[in-house]
C-alpha cells in the first residue's frame, strides 16, 4: 500500500516550539498539510502512512536522536527534504546531520530568520531533482 501525499512533518517533542513551527510554516505555506510527531517511533508511523516532501526535526526526542531518526526516515521515504531544527549550533551537529542525509540545518535561536529560506531553497532543490 502506497502512503498517502502529504506536505511536512514536525518532529518536536515541546508542544510550545512545535506549535511555533508549525504556525511559521502555515504562515508561508497556508495550503500545506502539516503532521505532528513528538517522538520518533511516532514519526516513523507517520512516514509509513504518508509521503511527506518535508520533514522537520528536532535533535532531543525522547526515544531518539533525531539525527539518528533521518537514515530511518530516509529509508522509508528517499527524496524527502529533512531539516534539523535544533538548540545545538556546534558545527559538528551540521556535518552529523548533512552526513545522514539532511538538506539543511537551522539553530532555534535564528528559527524565525533561517527556516522560511531553508525551507524554500530545499523545496525548490527537490522540485530539480529528476523523477526515476
Amino acid at each position: 500500500m502506497e502512503p498517502a501525499p502529504a506536505d511536512m512533518l514536525i518532529i518536536e517533542d515541546q508542544v510550545p516550539m512545535r506549535g511555533a513551527l508549525r504556525d511559521h510554516l502555515q504562515s508561508a505555506y497556508p495550503a500545506a498539510t502539516i503532521f505532528e510527531a513528538a517522538d520518533g517511533a511516532s514519526a516513523l508511523e507517520l512516514c509509513r502512512q504518508h509521503a511527506f516532501r518535508l520533514v522537520l526535526t528536532d535533535i532531543g526526542l525522547p526515544d531518539i536522536h533525531g539525527i539518528n531518526l533521518i537514515p530511518q526516515i530516509k529509508a522509508l521515504q528517499a527524496a524527502t527534504a529533512i531539516i534539523v531544527v535544533s538548540m545545538h549550533a556546534d558545527p559538528a551537529y551540521l556535518d552529523w546531520a548533512r552526513v545522514a542525509g539532511a538538506a539543511a540545518y537551522v539553530t532555534k535561536d535564528k528559527v524565525y530568520r533561517d527556516l522560511l529560506p531553508a525551507v524554500s531553497h530545499v523545496l525548490g532543490a527537490a522540485q530539480k531533482r529528476p523523477r526515476s
